[in-house]
């Protein structure tokens, strides 16, 4: 029996001696959980790494999925914040099939193989052109850049979720209702998914953005728009982004093709 005692003294002697000793038999501790972080500090963390952006330029792809119509090809972005865009987007060939910008005022639409402009006020059904309704267009602009979220000030509540991989970060209206809610990954904080509510506690809208730092440090390579009430899906995909690029003002309205009618769009 002694003889045993020493034989397995002598294994684990051995085993301490040999490289990486009995880490590589003994199961590895697992990490004490952290503390839940604070809505101040979640709220810093999603700025982190990302910069301040007053501009940017984009090119992707882009699909839109409405009951009036679908369309997919390649779009040509320009934005400068809080409520400028500029979006030309072209056909399989290569060409502008439409035009479109907006300063959150007016809204200018060019289709050129008509050679017709349209011009009016920016409410949501001349936006409908390009921006889902239910978004404004400030809303619209942060959520292409994954600047989120869209509410000031940090969340009033903050819960992980079961899993531990995701934080919920939720805003309130004056009144107390849901305003705004948007998941944050918890091992690198970015924001995943985004929820927008109405004034009557209805969902607005849905956002979804994915492959960050692809395409620009602190941005999301793909972003899909769901709108609630109609049923619009808005999917883009960048292949290339620029932060903070030098934009005149004629960069971020349409053409005036020679000979173009000119149309006023209604209220």
């Amino acid at each position: 029996m002694r003889c045993r005692s020493i034989i397995l003294v002598c294994i684990l002697l051995a085993l301490v001696g040999c490289r990486g000793g009995l880490k590589g038999i003994l199961p590895k501790p697992r990490p004490l959980p952290g503390a839940k972080p604070s809505p101040e500090q979640l709220l810093s963390q999603l700025k982190a790494g990302r910069g301040d952006l007053t501009t940017f330029a984009a090119k992707g792809r882009l699909t839109l999925i409405s009951p009036e119509q679908n369309a997919t090809g390649t779009a040509l972005i320009k934005g400068r914040l809080p409520e400028t865009l500029w979006v030309d987007l072209k056909d399989p060939l290569g060409r502008s099939a439409l035009s479109f910008s907006t300063d959150g005022q007016t809204v200018e639409v060019l289709f050129p193989r008509e050679n017709k402009l349209f011009q009016g006020p920016a409410t949501p059904t001349n936006l409908a052109a390009f921006i889902p309704p239910g978004i404004k267009v400030s809303q619209a602009l942060r959520l292409m850049v994954g600047d989120l979220p869209l509410s000031p000030g940090p969340p009033g509540r903050v819960k992980p979720e079961a899993d531990g991989k995701m934080y919920v970060l939720e805003w309130n209206k004056n009144d107390g209702s849901l305003q705004e809610r948007l998941w944050v990954s918890a091992e690198d904080p970015r924001p995943q998914k985004e929820e927008w509510y109405g004034a009557d506690g209805r969902l607005v809208f849905t956002a979804e953005l994915a492959e960050f730092n692809q395409v620009a440090p602190g941005r999301p390579q793909r972003i899909k728009l769901v709108t609630a009430n109609p049923q619009v899906e808005l999917l883009l995909t960048y292949r290339e982004f620029t932060s903070n690029p030098s934009l005149s003002p004629a960069d971020l309205v349409v053409p005036r093709p020679p000979g173009v009618a000119v149309q006023t769009l209604k209220p």
